[in-house]
């Protein structure tokens, strides 16, 4: 792709106008039509001219400042790397602007993983699953049925069997479920058992809160899921 004869980029507090190799005149149309096509953009903005190691005379210098002002643009500083051009601005009393600074790469941070294990069935009465790390059922887990895992358990249906979260000590593991009525639920060191009473299925978690577990649901429920839910 061919380098537009002049760039235009936000870097602080002024816009920098940089220009590709074309010859100066060139490159002077080239900023006009910019700034002439949307020039309420620019007025009261300012200004670096980034010349890099171009070769200017005190006619080229002025037509550019010209060319600003008549847009409104106030000259802040003027970046130049070629000693010639440098002494010009240092003569006509105009301010030198220090290189810009590299850009960075975004930092980025790799994220550990943990092990995880996905079973696509219903773990029925006498079924015992035990995985070292998270596990995730995509089905129900039935009374008579057991799970357990050292990380995390989400099930993708109803927990009416048995689980034990962190089974290996970790009390900070959890249990996610779409409808969560467990005949025994473990987390680490505690042990907690469904309430008896009829609760209406919505997809909850369980966690370990001031020293025991604690039901939830899975999200925020608005207010009229809470309103509703008196009446189902």
């Amino acid at each position: 792709m061919a380098r537009e004869p002049v760039a235009i980029k936000g870097m602080g507090d002024a816009l920098w106008f940089s220009f590709g190799p074309e010859p100066w005149p060139e490159a002077l149309r080239a900023l006009e039509a910019r700034l002439s096509a949307n020039p309420s953009f620019f007025v009261g903005g300012r200004a670096v001219l980034a010349l890099g190691d171009r070769i200017l005379e005190e006619a080229d210098l002025l037509a550019a400042l010209a060319l600003l002002n008549r847009f409104g643009l106030t000259l802040t500083g003027i970046w130049t790397e070629h000693p010639v051009t440098q002494a010009l601005v240092r003569r006509l009393g105009l301010p030198l602007q220090s290189p810009p600074a590299p850009e960075r790469a975004p930092e980025t941070r790799e994220l550990p993983l943990e092990p995880a294990w996905v079973v696509r069935r219903t773990l029925r009465a006498g079924h015992y699953l035990q995985v070292e790390g998270h596990l995730c059922v995509i089905g129900d887990v039935n009374p008579g049925a057991e799970v357990a895992a050292t990380g995390d358990i989400v099930i993708w249906g109803r927990l009416l069997g048995t689980a034990h979260a962190g089974c290996e000590g970790n009390d900070e593991a959890a249990v996610y479920a779409l409808e969560l009525r467990p005949v025994q639920l473990r987390i680490g060191r505690y042990i907690a058992r469904s309430p008896e009473e009829p609760r209406r299925p919505i997809p909850e978690q369980a966690v370990v809160q001031e020293g025991r577990i604690v039901v939830e649901p899975w999200r925020p429920l608005s207010w009229m899921e809470r309103w509703f839910g008196r009446f189902l």
